[in-house]
């Protein structure tokens, strides 16, 4: 940790083109656990920036699309658990099961391996086969619905 500090210290001391190319500057402040140092970092290599601040806009802008990663279908309905920022709403999948807790909670599994369970009470229809979406909600909450109806079930993904 003392020997980060220093290079950000040196990182901040020396102009931004003699020094360390600006993506490795940003790479070493991105690498830092400690928050306050981080921003310390950050602020350095924005202050040795000023002169190059349009390349220096240019790549905060590459660095902030490389930091968001594209929610994968693989993972919907369980990246609240991971970092995410452009996760889909709506995803649209064929039923492939349809099973029943001993609650009588409705369990179905889709095509694409997903598992989703019944979160609340009601009846809702559902045939193997049919195409049908799981939509979020607010505060992680999903619904299990279909386009053909006006329906909605809360659902929670299993696995």
């Amino acid at each position: 940790m003392k020997y980060f500090a220093a290079a950000c210290l040196l990182v901040a001391s020396i102009p931004l083109k003699a020094a360390v190319p600006a993506e490795q500057a940003i790479e070493l402040c991105r690498a830092e656990q400690n928050a306050l140092r981080r921003l310390t970092c950050y602020d350095a290599i924005s202050l040795t920036a000023n002169s190059n601040s349009a390349s220096t806009n240019a790549i905060t802008a590459n660095v902030a699309k490389s930091d968001k990663a594209v929610a994968n279908n693989a993972d919907f309905g369980i990246e609240h658990r991971k970092s995410s920022d452009d996760a889909n709403d709506v995803l649209y999948m064929t039923v492939k099961d349809i099973r029943y807790s001993p609650r009588k909670d409705l369990i179905v599994e889709f095509e694409n391996g997903q598992v989703w369970r019944q979160n609340d009470s009601g009846y809702y229809k559902i045939n193997i086969g049919e195409r049908h979406f799981i939509k979020r909600g607010a505060l992680n909450s999903f619904f299990l619905g279909n386009d053909n109806n006006n329906r909605i079930l809360r659902v929670r993904r299993e696995k």
